[in-house]
């Protein structure tokens, strides 16, 4: 189910703002807290006041629903009719019987009781309360300005503005293309909640509230679509800080943001989980930040900081625990693209307000969800997933094709990447011959990593794949400081990536040089994605990253000269130039290399030597033979310990292939 929310939303936004401006036809100025109606005839706005000689809440809402056009509600009621001051001291409440309704277009600004008695709400909210539900139903380009702890309903209609309002929840209930809150200072609502409910099209910028929910009804055709939760600019971020619950067990739960059953929902560079200066969690019990039910499909979530998601269970019969994921995927659906995150990073992107697990995918009776892609090969797309006390993606063995891009996963306490298998387990997932096993992601085998040598400009890594035969794999790799305590992962820094193939027998031999120099002292993992399911692996067991030499080798054409040249010796050194014709790989670690491996598999012969000159460079020349076989050859050197060496130094391995 694709969908192309971005010029819905335009034109949705472009058509409220235009009723909006509309509506300063008439204003009907409440100016009593009184709960009364005495005024009669067609009880319009030329019928107003009644007796009384005064215009109540109630009073406002028929003449307005009365009269032809567009009316404001505004406000003006002396402070000596301000009743339940020991409850919201500074503020006119009104107590409307069985709440406050109005069915026909209006705009309601309590803004206007600000200008008339000044800023009083020692809170620094509005200065209205009304102490019941609020609905504007079937309001057509209508508007909620600057209220205090009041209950705002949109039921029906379009093109509405909700802006301005204090400690206060909004819910949306089938009614599309409206605003809540907005980019500009004191646009935005704060409170509990904002809850759109089997509605379409609505965006929502720039709140500060506990929890925002998206719900439809795709079972009865009524889904939420093409919702937008925040935007690209900071003014239109959302602060979301999360809410939950303690049980009588002693075991929390809640969420910050919830989907169910919708399509197309974007999350947009909202701060997720925490306080809103991004520091510290936001609720003690939330042990969710954005959390997927029902069915969905098509769900972006963009650029937003997702943090502070831990909760501590306290059972009475038991020991304590941690509990909370950044992002849990459950439920049914398709469709879910996670790129620029910042999971479990405060505002300062330091790794200390991680969850247990960074972004899991849970085991669901009615069937995974489809098609989920974490991360991305474009420049920002890459998610930086830290500090989580388990897994950074934990990924459920009933999941496959959840493709792992491009991203920088580090510094948590578990694997960067956990496949759950079959069984239920945890933790390292040896590779099989073959990759036949099943769990997450089809439990796809991850590279083994034979040789690391960086140069000051690139790095050159070896290795091999062992999985299904026959099909293409895209291998990433990634540099860290250190290696995790596991021996595998985690990838800190992306490198690049290169495509392979195996063999009938499952085999990928690889050798790549990427352009630019990993960290010296640090250790390098990899992980394979099949492109046909999107499976992505583990990440492999680190390899250290080892200073090379840097080998070049000119195209090799039958019957001309080709120059093999190395940088980075010391004057004199004699180079050893070998080459292989099976491949690149794990090779012999003869006693003379210290330690070190060669990424060159036997049978590996010796094709000549050269001595470095002053500046440290060598080059070997040859003239390939004018018969030589049309076959693709393997080449690494090699310097060993001697006069002012003392240990062996290897370059990186290069293939080239011979042309006619």
């Amino acid at each position: 189910m694709n969908r192309t929310p971005g010029g819905r939303f335009a034109v949705g936004l472009l058509a409220l703002l235009g009723m909006v401006r509309l509506a300063d036809a008439q204003t009907i100025i409440v100016d009593t807290a009184d709960d009364v109606v005495d005024f009669g005839g067609a009880q319009q706005v030329a019928n107003l006041p009644g007796p009384d000689g005064k215009v109540s809440l109630p009073e406002a809402g028929l003449a307005s629903d009365n009269t032809p056009g567009v009316q404001t509600i505004g406000f003006q009621i002396p402070q000596s009719e301000w009743l339940y001051q020991n409850f919201f001291p500074g503020r006119a409440v009104l107590r409307p019987f069985l709440g406050f309704r109005v069915f026909d277009t209006a705009i309601l600004d309590a803004r206007t009781q600000t200008a008339f008695t000044g800023e009083t709400n020692p809170d620094g909210g509005g200065e209205v309360v009304i102490w019941q539900e609020t609905y504007l139903i079937d309001n057509v380009g209508g508007a909620v300005f600057g209220f205090d702890r009041s209950s705002i309903h949109l039921s029906g209609g379009s093109g509405n503005v909700i802006q301005g309002n204090t400690k206060t929840g909004v819910e949306v209930f089938d009614s599309h293309f409206n605003l809540i809150g907005g980019a500009a200072p004191g646009e935005g609502n704060t409170g509990g909640f904002i809850q759109i409910d089997r509605a379409s099209n609505n965006v929502v910028l720039g709140n500060t509230v506990q929890r925002v929910r998206v719900l439809g009804w795709i079972g009865g055709g009524q889904p939420a679509m093409n919702n937008r939760i925040g935007g690209p600019t900071p003014a239109e971020r959302n602060h979301i800080t999360g809410l939950g619950t303690l049980n009588s067990e002693g075991i929390p739960g809640g969420f910050a943001v919830q989907l169910f059953d919708s399509i197309g929902t974007v999350l947009e560079n909202n701060w997720i989980g925490m306080t809103p200066d991004g520091m510290q969690g936001g609720h003690p019990w939330t042990t969710a930040g954005i959390l997927f039910d029902g069915e969905n499909h098509d769900t972006t979530i963009r650029d937003n900081r997702i943090a502070g998601i831990l909760a501590l269970a306290v059972p009475q019969h038991g020991q304590s625990y941690y509990v909370g994921s950044a992002l849990v995927i459950g439920g049914t659906g398709s469709g879910v693209t996670i790129v620029g995150n910042a999971i479990g990073l405060n505002a300062a992107d330091e790794p200390l307000l991680g969850s247990v697990t960074g972004i899991n995918t849970t085991n669901y009776y009615l069937g995974p969800v489809q098609d989920v892609v974490i991360g991305g090969s474009v420049a920002g797309e890459g998610n930086e997933i830290a500090g989580h006390l388990l897994t950074g993606i934990s990924v459920a063995n009933t999941f496959s094709g959840v493709r792992i891009t491009g991203n920088s996963i580090h510094d948590n306490g578990g694997l960067g990447i956990d496949l759950i298998t079959s069984g239920f387990l945890t933790g390292v997932t040896p590779n099989d011959p073959g990759d036949a096993d099943d769990g997450g992601n089809g439990l796809q085998n991850y590279p083994v990593i034979a040789e690391v040598l960086a140069s000051p400009t690139s790095t050159t890594i070896g290795g091999s794949l062992d999985s299904r035969p026959d099909r293409d794999y895209q291998l990433e790799f990634f540099a860290s400081a250190g290696c995790d305590p596991s021996g595998f992962g985690e990838g800190t820094t992306f490198l690049g990536s290169a495509v392979v193939s195996t063999d009938p027998s499952g085999l990928a031999v690889f050798g790549v040089t990427l352009p630019v120099a990993a960290p010296a002292g640090g250790s390098v993992t990899a992980t394979a994605t099949e492109l046909l399911t999107g499976n992505t692996s583990e990440f492999s067991a680190c390899f250290p990253v080892g200073e090379g030499l840097p080998l070049a080798v000119d195209p090799l054409v039958r019957g001309q000269a080709a120059d093999f040249t190395v940088a980075g010796a010391s004057a004199g050194e004699r180079v050893k130039f070998l080459y292989s014709l099976v491949g690149i790989g794990a090779g012999p670690c003869p006693a003379i290399l210290g330690g070190q491996c060669l990424g060159l598999r036997r049978p590996i012969r010796i094709l000549g030597e050269a001595n470095a000159d002053a500046a440290g460079t060598a080059v070997f020349a040859i003239t390939v033979p004018a018969n030589a076989r049309l076959a693709t050859v393997h080449f690494q050197c090699v310097i060993l310990p001697g006069p002012g060496r003392v240990e062996a130094i290897l370059s990186n391995t290069v293939s080239a292939s011979i042309v006619p």
